[in-house]
C-alpha cells in the first residue's frame, strides 16, 4: 500500500486555552484559518497522486484537514477513531504539561533506539504502531491512500524522524501489506 500521509493543519487552541480547557477539550480545537490556504495548497498538489481514499483521524484538525482535501480530490472519506493521536496516560487521567512532555520524549527516544519499554504508563510505540497498521489492514483493497492525522502516527509507521513532519504537509510511505 502506497500511502500519503499528510499530516493535519496547524490548529488554533485559543479559544481553549482562553478557556482553560483539558487535553481532551483541546482535541476540538478547528484549524488556525491563517493555515487553510496552505492545506488548499496540499489539496492542489495532490490532485495527480491518484489516490483512491481518504482516511481520518477523528480529532477536529484532522477531520478539517481531511474535509478540505477532499473537495478538492472528491474521494471516499473514512474515518478512523485509532489514526488518533498518541496516548500520553492510559489511566485516562489528567496529567501536567511538563509529566506530558517528559514523556513525550522518553516515547520518542525508545523509538529512535529501538526499545521496547515495559510497564510505562503512555502508549508506547509500538502500541500505536500495531493499532494504526490494524485499520490498514481494513484497508488493504487501495493501493494508494491519503491519511490525515497525527505526527505520532506517521513516525510509529515511518520511524524516527530526526526533523519531523510540518503541520499540513505530507511525506510519501510504501507499506508491505498489513496481513
Amino acid at each position: 500500500m502506497e500511502i500519503i500521509f499528510v499530516r493535519h493543519g496547524i490548529p488554533d487552541y485559543s479559544l481553549c486555552d482562553e478557556r482553560k480547557m483539558t487535553q481532551l477539550e483541546k482535541d476540538y480545537a478547528p484549524l488556525n484559518r491563517d493555515g487553510i490556504p496552505a492545506i488548499c495548497a496540499t489539496a492542489e498538489e495532490l490532485r495527480t497522486e491518484n489516490a483512491q481514499v481518504i482516511i481520518s483521524s477523528p480529532y477536529t484538525r484532522a477531520l478539517q484537514t481531511a474535509e478540505i482535501l477532499n473537495r478538492s480530490l472528491g474521494l471516499e472519506l473514512f474515518v478512523e477513531h485509532d489514526l488518533r493521536e498518541w496516548r500520553a496516560d492510559l489511566s485516562g487521567g489528567y496529567i501536567e504539561l511538563s509529566e506530558r512532555d517528559r514523556r513525550w520524549h522518553e516515547h520518542r527516544d525508545t523509538l529512535k533506539h529501538n526499545i521496547h519499554p515495559q510497564d510505562i504508563p503512555y502508549e508506547s510505540w509500538m502500541e500505536l504502531k500495531a493499532r494504526t497498521e490494524k485499520v490498514l489492514r481494513q484497508y488493504n483493497e487501495y493501493s494508494r491512500v491519503v491519511i490525515v492525522s497525527h505526527f505520532n502516527v506517521f513516525e510509529s509507521l515511518a520511524g524516527y524522524q530526526e526533523h519531523g513532519l510540518s503541520c499540513g504537509s505530507y511525506r510519501y510511505l510504501k507499506l508491505e501489506e498489513t496481513g
